[in-house]
């Protein structure tokens, strides 16, 4: 069974070290400061298999060929990028070919059997003619193109007439991770967009949408973008709208999330009520660095409570794919934090599709790096076919939450 920190034999030492400090350069957090779990990456040699099993450098060059791990290393390490191409590539089978398994990473005898298929038949995954139009620097035409188009136009409409926010953010003098208007990036070429939508109604439910933007694809997911509970006297922080600059790193140092990428991100404090109002913004913005984008349990329907103070929060029970199909994941994701590490048949569902369409589908482009904008729910009047997409997601959501 291959599994993240599996070392195929013969790999010298220095290579697993190298390998682990690159982790810690782009994480900015040392291996040992991570918590004892399923996520953390401990060294685990393999001897060497039978001729008829696959060894972690013959996954990784497979899973590259195929397309689930561009730019992937053929180093005989299964580290957090190995784990996501393997995870990722599980999940398409379960999801869009329809064949039984769980997406959980670790590569074993029926995954082998799926991976041997795949190279044996030349096979390519459904939206790969969309990824080699992206690539070649082609205009996308559809969803992906449209969502490009929406934030241009969001950005002019801002520039033309900044809210009370953005002014804030326009005039903030220190460094953020949050951009000024005039720094907005919607370019497609080398960049993975992520867009969150917070509704006018702050219900403290997980009833936002999530668009993820990666090479001329469109996936959904649900969440919040808005804190649940805070202890703060100075009351809890919401992400001010915007673009902001996050990337890979720990959530609370157990499992990978996407986080600020220096100084952190600008938040308002709101009042008791939970609302932001002109009295919240004349006390200013303060950047804060612990606003991460992480999973979240279950469900739409249900409270955010302590799952986040403030952070940008993903559920693990569905999401809908490149193709449109809402996909359901509450058959094996895990309602409670502490479940996925000790039950290994329980994972973060959708949540790990989001984060390994990030870490292995984008694993070829610069950094780990992405764009994340949260938008106001007003704003999509500038797309009304978005728009109704969007409520039509949020209704195939709850539905089979």
């Amino acid at each position: 069974m291959i599994e993240l920190g599996s070392v195929d034999a013969g790999v010298p030492d220095e290579d697993v070290a190298t390998y682990a400090k690159e982790v810690e350069r782009v994480t900015r957090v040392p291996l040992t400061s991570v918590k004892d779990g399923v996520d953390k990456l401990v060294s685990k040699p393999m001897p060497v298999p039978p001729p008829n099993v696959m060894r972690v450098i013959q996954v990784q060059r497979a899973l590259t060929e195929i397309g689930f791990f561009p730019g992937g290393k053929a180093d005989g390490i299964c580290g957090y990028r190995t784990q996501s191409a393997i995870r990722l590539f599980q999940e398409y089978v379960r999801s869009v070919e329809t064949r039984d398994g769980l997406p959980d990473g670790r590569f074993g005898a029926q995954t082998q059997v799926h991976l041997e298929r795949w190279v044996a038949g030349k096979q390519r995954m459904l939206w790969a003619p969309t990824i080699d139009a992206w690539n070649a620097g082609n205009t996308v035409p559809g969803e992906y193109t449209d969502w490009l188009a929406l934030l241009e136009k969001v950005k002019q409409q801002y520039l033309a007439s900044p809210s009370r926010e953005l002014s804030l953010v326009n005039a903030f003098a220190s460094s953020s991770d949050t951009r000024k208007v005039a720094d907005w990036d919607f370019s497609a070429a080398g960049n993975i967009h992520l867009v969150g939508i917070r509704r006018a109604e702050l219900r403290g439910k997980f009833d936002d949408i999530f668009v993820l933007l990666i090479k001329g694809l469109v996936f959904k997911f649900q969440g919040t973008t808005e804190p649940g509970a805070s202890d703060n006297p100075a009351g809890p922080p919401f992400l001010v709208p915007g673009q902001h600059n996050y990337h890979f790193g720990w959530h609370r140092s157990q499992y990978l999330a996407l986080r600020p990428q220096s100084n952190g991100v600008l938040i308002v404090r709101a009042g008791s009520n939970r609302t932001i109002e002109e009295s919240d913004l004349d006390k200013g913005l303060e950047p804060n660095a612990t606003i991460n984008i992480h999973w979240g349990g279950l469900g739409m329907t249900r409270d955010v409570n302590s799952w986040s103070e403030g952070c940008q929060t993903i559920n693990g029970s569905v999401y809908i794919n490149a193709s449109g199909t809402l996909v359901n994941c509450t058959g094996f994701a895990a309602t409670l934090s502490g479940e996925p590490t000790k039950n290994p048949s329980k994972t973060r569902g959708a949540y790990n599709v989001l984060l390994d369409l990030v870490n292995a589908l984008g694993g070829d482009l610069p950094g780990n790096n992405v764009k994340y904008t949260l938008l106001p729910e007003a704003d999509l009047a500038l797309a009304p076919g978005l728009a109704q997409g969007l409520k039509d997601a949020r209704k195939l959501a709850v539905q089979n939450a």
